[in-house]
């Protein structure tokens, strides 16, 4: 078998994974002369840049009339929404505080001077989130006005009703979204090259220290996601939902197996149904009404990940960040999360989204790409164990939990 052969063999997570070691040893081995290579990660920054806006508009107007044909029925898509507003913005506020206690990126300097964002007061701050023109939004890459069109007119078009013009535009949705996806895969498809790139040119700059700050960045990560699940959820269940929370983790045990070995959520939706009908207690309607709408938009590990990029590189380019830029950020990671999370490669360029609607360098982007397994495995682990709890708190809300089937009592068949 060729050299070739074999490579092309070897997974894209494997890829950028190698390509990120031989980088960091490129850089330190050659030192700063290996800058030459940092038009290759350059190229990759604008491509990231480039699909994002598409990515992020087609996957929320998709997303956004879902959401609108679940909240018309009624109670239980009121209660699944209220519990995915207020667990999202409470994720997302864990992760900003996690990075703000552990500073991942204090004691590296990527600047020779300190940058300072702008101050605004967050009530004008919030105003300038509306578009006043739709074109200019998109033109000068405004991406949180770009986020409130997309979801007005995701709203719009489910209002429309079933009429030949509304399954149009759906359907239209639908296959900007899939063109999206393709576009984000070719993308995805160079991303060795730029984070071999990268990796080489900030190590031979940097010298080693920039590898401590992405252990710390990932270490945040997994306290961020370990609070929520550990501390969050059970406070959820044992005040909330009045149940033993050893006995929520006991049940959705197979789910969670399933999450974390496949780092896909939508892979593993059949088995958290399934377990949450059969084990949990939720009715089966609810079950099919609200598992797989949880499954696209109630990324709480998404949420929780996102702000904490924001201030790993404000704390490395020594930025400070006024609190409004510090709402935007709980807001647009509880927005960009909830809007295409499921994307292949998502969270690379959403990262690079967020961070470009902040004002951050995009640096770091590459970085994430080669440890983003390290990153990805307890992240579905987290989402897919916040989507049954969903449904758990609407049932309990109607009184329709069966708590005999959550404690093993009775099984169902």
């Amino acid at each position: 078998m060729s050299l070739l052969a074999a490579y092309r063999r070897i997974s894209l997570t494997n890829k950028i994974t190698i390509a990120m070691i031989l980088g960091a040893i490129a850089g330190l081995v050659a030192g700063p002369s290996v800058a030459v290579l940092e038009p290759i990660g350059t190229v990759f920054i604008r491509l990231l840049k480039m699909v994002a806006l598409p990515v992020i508009f087609f996957s929320i107007t998709t997303g956004a009339s879902g959401v609108v044909d679940l909240a018309r029925l009624k109670k239980i898509g009121v209660l699944f929404i209220i519990y995915w507003a207020f667990s999202t913005i409470i994720s997302s506020t864990v992760g900003l505080t996690w990075a703000a206690i552990i500073k991942p990126g204090a004691g590296i300097k990527l600047a020779e001077k300190q940058a300072e964002l702008g101050e605004v007061n967050i009530l004008e701050s919030m105003v300038n989130w509306i578009p006043d023109n739709i074109v200019g939004a998109f033109a000068n890459y405004e991406m949180i006005q770009v986020v409130v069109i997309a979801i007005f007119v995701g709203i719009a078009a489910a209002f429309i009703g079933d009429s030949d013009l509304a399954k149009s535009l759906r359907s239209f949705f639908k296959t900007g979204a899939e063109l999206s996806l393709k576009l984000t895969e070719i993308v995805m498809s160079f991303t060795p090259y730029g984070v071999f790139a990268l990796m080489a040119t900030i190590t031979g700059t940097m010298g080693a220290t920039v590898l401590g700050s992405l252990a710390k960045m990932l270490l945040t990560q997994w306290v961020a996601y370990a609070t929520i699940m550990f501390v969050i959820y059970p406070l959820i269940i044992l005040f909330y939902l009045k149940l033993n929370p050893i006995q929520y983790f006991k049940n959705i045990y197979p789910a969670m197996v399933v999450a974390f070995t496949t780092c896909s959520s939508v892979a593993t939706l059949p088995v958290a149904m399934d377990v949450s009908k059969k084990r949990l207690g939720i009715p089966e309607d609810m079950v099919s009404l609200i598992m797989p709408i949880g499954a696209a938009i109630n990324q709480h590990a998404v949420a929780a990940e996102l702000p904490i990029y924001v201030l790993w590189v404000a704390q490395m380019y020594d930025i400070q960040l006024s609190p409004a830029a510090l709402v935007t950020t709980i807001i647009m990671g509880m927005i960009l999360g909830s809007g295409g999370a499921s994307v292949p490669g998502g969270a690379v360029v959403l990262a690079a989204t967020l961070l470009q609607t902040m004002g951050l360098p995009l640096t770091v982007v590459p970085w994430i790409a080669g440890i983003y397994r390290l990153i990805d495995m307890p992240n579905t682990l987290l989402n897919v164990v916040g989507d049954p709890l969903g449904g758990m708190v609407a049932a309990t809300s109607l009184g329709e939990l069966d708590k005999d089937i959550y404690y093993g009592k009775k099984r169902e068949a």
